[in-house]
């Protein structure tokens, strides 16, 4: 049977026991029962491993809703799956410095080279190219940043999903985080620490960000895949 696309891109990180993460959080996976020990009390009848997670809400690749910055926001189980699934645009931002605020005008020229206009009905995903430097001293704060104008920005182009490569989008000295309610408030989700953003270079593809369907959910690790077509 053929499919309906032509390759799927993975776009998330990998989860793992001590993994590094923003804030410090911890993030820990243990063995509630193993291999041995259901062998050894079965008699060889049951052999099966299973293990404990421990990990907050915001790490590794994760999506952000307006729960995380507004009590009365939407939470994870309440945002429509079509705000989650649905046709992406790749905006290349690598030339970007560490430090550097990403602009109005730098959004307009990426905009030129994808061919396609920013706008509604669409991820809109910024590719810095930081994600290399993932797990790395100092990858939190030196990083290129999403300023508020710019967001607003965004907003007004009624952008429905914003993703990044990027682990934070505020100017680290801004640690009130004024980005992220900039968007939020404007019921926008954010999906950061995306990895593999080059590989959609050129492409058209849809991306399906799904999380679990957490209730009172401020956020949720995911895995977005795009599948491109």
């Amino acid at each position: 049977m053929d499919r309906p696309f032509k390759e799927i891109i993975d776009l998330g990180r990998e989860f793992f026991h001590g993994m590094a993460n923003i804030g410090g959080a911890q993030v820990a996976f243990w063995p509630t029962s193993s291999f041995k020990k259901l062998e050894t009390i079965s008699g060889g009848k049951l052999s099966m491993e299973s293990k404990m997670m421990l990990l907050p809400e915001h790490c590794g690749t994760h999506l952000d809703v307006p729960r995380h910055c507004l009590p009365n926001g939407t939470d994870v189980a309440g945002v429509a799956l079509e705000r989650l699934v649905l046709p992406g645009h790749l905006l290349d931002l690598t030339a970007k410095a560490k430090g550097e605020a990403i602009s109005i005008a730098d959004l307009e020229k990426a905009e030129q080279r994808s061919g396609r206009r920013i706008g509604g009905g669409t991820a809109v995903l910024c590719w810095t190219g930081v994600d290399g430097d993932w797990g790395n001293p100092g990858f939190e704060t030196e990083r290129p940043y999403v300023p508020v104008e710019t967001a607003r920005w965004l907003v007004d182009r009624e952008i429905t999903l914003f993703g990044t490569d990027l682990i934070g989008m505020d100017d680290p000295a801004e640690w009130w985080w004024p980005t992220h309610r900039v968007w939020l408030e404007a019921g926008i989700c954010m999906i950061q620490q995306m990895c593999n953003l080059g590989a959609l270079a050129g492409k058209e593809f849809l991306l399906v960000a799904a999380p679990l369907k957490l209730r009172e959910g401020t956020g949720c690790p995911i895995r977005p895949i795009a599948l491109v077509i």
